[in-house]
């Protein structure tokens, strides 16, 4: 029996040249008549009745699959985990042990709490002992077999033990002895375990320590064995920030008053954001926090979540739509934004969106886009979409992928189990490509910061993607005046350069002037955005960080009137009064000069903190330096590029990060 296209791997690119094929010499006239199509809707009504389309439907078959959860893969991966915990290889245990563990399916209770109970072994070995008890609460909460229960409970007792927390020691002594009556163990055993037991809980009594942490946890009430799961930040858009729109900019952010370096001017939650195929099984899919000791979907084997509260936060909100739906999605070769457009409508139910649809159109000011709720769909779907410039060909490769799209969310019963009306098919499918038109133009990778500390080198790595809607106003520079870091998915913004009140806010698309050349982040900018970039690095031709001369100092002109021109003076320079060739006005460039020896000693110093790991003391010190250097010298120069680029490190450090080694 022939294998369904859909089953293949990359299997969207072909289903799109077959479909060519298949139309033959009217194909090119047929997409050409897209052209006529005023709207969405009538792009996708027009595209669903062209008899080929129709034909490569057969093509699309789409259904769920759970094929990863295996009792008898379960059981070999068990194997494996139990000769590696044998032979103390600590670490291949642990993850054959969480393989075990996210394979079993949901069903088989008895195999789940004994995959748990056996990753917290290995994680007590690996002195993890926070992720051990963890681990140990879950098995025992799934109902881990009485006769071995005593087991856990002193592992429990040793992972407090090891955390210092001595009221729960206690507590977990005295359980491990109470269950030691359903054991099997013989009385020798026993006597010795409860011997152990008991000296460890009288000397722990005796302890003053144990008497004032007992205290303090009753006023917290908090227990030593928490969730994993990421805090929820607060958002936050900063009084600095106003958000303008104008013919010529559209709608950009712009200082309200005068911005420091350093301010946090955003933290913004994603209204959508999805982990890379690469990291479904090391990051939560909810949170995107790499997790250690992954809790499992109940149904798939394909994401897994840093904690029960992640997990159920993405089974009530999307992954009811997805799970199952995943494999045809990354098999199909689709781009992250595919997905991404996927889990806007995953993410509340069709009644919402239907509802909602006769609004979508309704084009509001700034003002009020911008005071929506956050989770209201107008906030994403008014993002700059440039349909008026899409070709032809261009709507109708998006048209497909919308339709496909919709045969996933279809697949799992997003419309309903019965078969829906036609009508709200295409209205779904015209919602989705509307989405995957914004999503182009508005997505942002979610980054973490990858380190190795035997070459201390660093690097930021693409995990995700995600839509920010108010960053999303943002305009571009290839001169940015901002770095973004991310803590999970949810992004901060800070000014890495002072913004005068009244001039935008931009940050940056990818090209940056230190390390592209002009005509390639021009070429770049148009290829992916749409637009010809005019900030200052691009219409001065500012050179590369390599290029930038370091013969001449850049000083300010400190002229009365208010000049804006820079002079350059060569080191060597024995004048103190140098003369402005624009205004004629003298500046005294001694303070400049000053500035320079002085800027030496502390970026020795910010260095010295940095790689010392005190990222935030570093953070300071470079925030000193780029203030003292930007109120005399004027960028681009090397010293000035190098501070930056060090102060957006310290960010980027505050953020996710991983280190390898």
């Amino acid at each position: 029996m022939k294998t369904p296209l859909s089953q293949t791997t990359g299997f969207f690119a072909e289903y799109y040249l077959k479909l060519k094929e298949t139309a033959g010499s009217s194909c090119e006239s047929d997409i050409t008549k897209l052209s006529k199509c005023q709207s969405d809707d009538e792009r996708v009504a027009y595209v669903d009745q062209l008899e080929w389309v129709q034909k490569g439907d057969a093509d699309l078959q789409v259904a769920q699959e759970f094929h990863n959860k295996d009792e008898k893969l379960a059981a070999e991966i068990k194997e494996r985990a139990t000769a590696a915990f044998k032979a103390k290889k600590w670490l291949e245990a642990m993850l054959l042990y969480t393989r075990n563990y996210i394979t079993l399916p949901s069903d088989k209770v008895p195999e789940v709490r004994i995959a748990l109970a056996n990753r917290s072994a290995t994680l007590y070995h690996l002195q993890k002992y926070k992720e051990c008890l963890l681990d140990i609460q879950r098995s025992i909460d799934l109902g881990y077999p009485k006769d071995l229960i005593y087991k856990l409970y002193e592992r429990q007792a040793r992972c407090h033990m090891a955390l210092k927390d001595y009221p729960h020691t206690i507590e977990s002594f005295k359980k491990c002895i109470t269950a030691m009556d359903d054991s099997t163990l013989s009385s020798d055993k026993r006597a010795k375990l409860n011997l152990d037991a008991m000296t460890m809980i009288k000397m722990l009594q005796h302890d003053p320590r144990t008497a004032k942490q007992d205290a303090k946890q009753k006023k917290l009430a908090t227990s030593s064995a928490s969730s994993t799961a990421l805090q929820e930040e607060k958002e936050f858009l900063s009084d600095l920030v106003r958000i303008d729109q104008n013919k010529q900019e559209g709608r950009f952010a712009r200082a309200a008053a005068d911005v420091k370096i350093g301010q946090e001017l955003l933290v913004e939650r994603p209204y959508v954001a999805v982990l890379l195929e690469k990291y479904a099984k090391t990051h939560c899919e909810a949170c995107f926090m790499r997790t250690v000791v992954p809790v499992a979907c109940p149904r798939c084997a394909d994401v897994v979540y840093c904690s029960e509260k992640c997990q159920q936060l993405a089974a009530n909100k999307y992954h009811k739509y997805e799970c199952g739906i995943l494999p045809s999605i990354w098999r199909s070769g689709a781009s992250i934004n595919n997905h991404i457009a996927l889990r806007i409508f995953a993410s509340k139910p069709w009644s919402y969106f239907k509802d909602l649809k006769p609004l979508i159109d309704v084009e509001l000011p700034v003002e009020k886009l911008i005071s929506l709720p956050k989770d209201d769909f107008r906030r994403v779907a008014q993002l700059e979409r440039h349909q008026t410039e899409r070709q032809p060909s261009n709507f109708f490769q998006h048209v497909l992928m919308a339709r496909f799209l919709a045969k996933c969310l279809r697949a799992s019963n997003y419309l309903g189990s019965e078969e829906p009306q036609k009508e709200d098919v295409q209205a779904l499918t015209s919602l989705i490509l509307r989405s995957l038109q914004f999503i182009q133009f508005n997505t942002h990778e979610v980054a973490e910061l990858h380190k190795f500390s035997s070459s201390k080198s660093e690097k930021s790595i693409f995990i995700g993607g995600a839509i920010y809607p108010t960053l999303a106003l943002f305009n571009h520079s290839c001169d940015p005046g901002v770095v973004r870091y991310f803590r999970g998915s949810t992004i901060h913004i800070n000014s890495v350069r002072p913004i005068e009140a009244g001039l935008p806010i931009n940050e940056n698309y990818g090209p940056i002037y230190t390390q592209d050349k002009r005509e390639e982040r021009q070429s770049r900018l148009k290829e992916l955005y749409w637009f010809e970039c005019c900030c200052d690095a691009c219409l001065e031709n500012w050179p590369l960080f390599e290029d930038l001369p370091r013969d001449v100092i850049r000083f300010r002109c400190e002229a009365p009137n208010n000049c804006a021109a820079v002079i350059e003076v060569p080191p060597t320079c024995n004048d103190f009064m140098v003369k402005c060739v624009t205004c004629g006005e003298n500046t005294n460039i001694l303070k400049g000069l000053k500035v320079m020896q002085d800027t030496e000693m502390m970026t020795r110093t910010g260095k010295r903190l940095y790689e010392s790991g005190d990222y935030s003391k570093a953070l300071y010190k470079f925030i000193d330096l780029l203030r003292i250097m930007y109120e005399v010298l004027a960028p681009p120069f090397p010293d000035f590029c190098e501070s930056q680029q060090h102060l957006k490190d310290c960010f980027l450090n505050l953020g996710n990060v991983y280190n390898l080694d």
